[in-house]
C-alpha cells in the first residue's frame, strides 16, 4: 500500500472515530428518582445528525420521544396520557460515553433527577 493511501485511511479513521463515540443511538436504561420514589424506565433512541427519536417504556406502556443531542447535551420532550390530562415532560441530559446524567422536568409535577446507562 503506498503511504499515499495509508496516511488517507489513518485521516479518514481520526475523522470518523469521534463521530461514532457521538451517537446514542441503541438501547438505554433510566434510573429516575421520581417524587414518588426510584423508578426505572427503558429507552431507545433513534438518531439521524442532531436529532433524536425514539420510544420510552415505562409503567404506563411505551411513549414516543423526540428531541435533539448536540455537543454532548440531549433535549427530549413528550406528553403523556394522564386521568388528569395530558402532561408534557421534559427531560435535559449530559451525556458521557455510555453514560447520561440529568433533569426531568415534569410539567407543574416537579421536578427528577435521573442517571442513564446504555444497555
Amino acid at each position: 500500500m503506498s503511504r499515499f493511501a495509508l496516511a488517507l485511511l489513518f485521516a479518514v479513521a481520526v475523522v470518523a472515530a469521534p463521530r461514532a463515540q457521538d451517537s446514542i443511538a441503541g438501547a438505554w436504561t433510566l434510573n429516575v428518582n421520581s417524587p414518588q420514589g426510584a423508578l426505572d424506565v427503558s429507552c431507545t433512541f433513534k438518531q439521524d445528525g442532531d436529532k433524536i427519536s425514539g420510544t420510552l417504556t415505562g409503567p404506563q406502556g411505551d411513549v414516543e420521544i423526540a428531541g435533539t443531542y448536540k455537543e454532548k447535551k440531549l433535549a427530549l420532550a413528550f406528553t403523556v396520557q394522564t386521568p388528569q390530562g395530558n402532561l408534557d415532560i421534559k427531560i435535559n441530559a449530559d451525556v458521557t460515553g455510555e453514560e447520561m446524567k440529568g433533569q426531568i422536568d415534569l410539567g407543574g409535577m416537579g421536578q427528577a433527577d435521573f442517571t442513564g446507562k446504555k444497555k
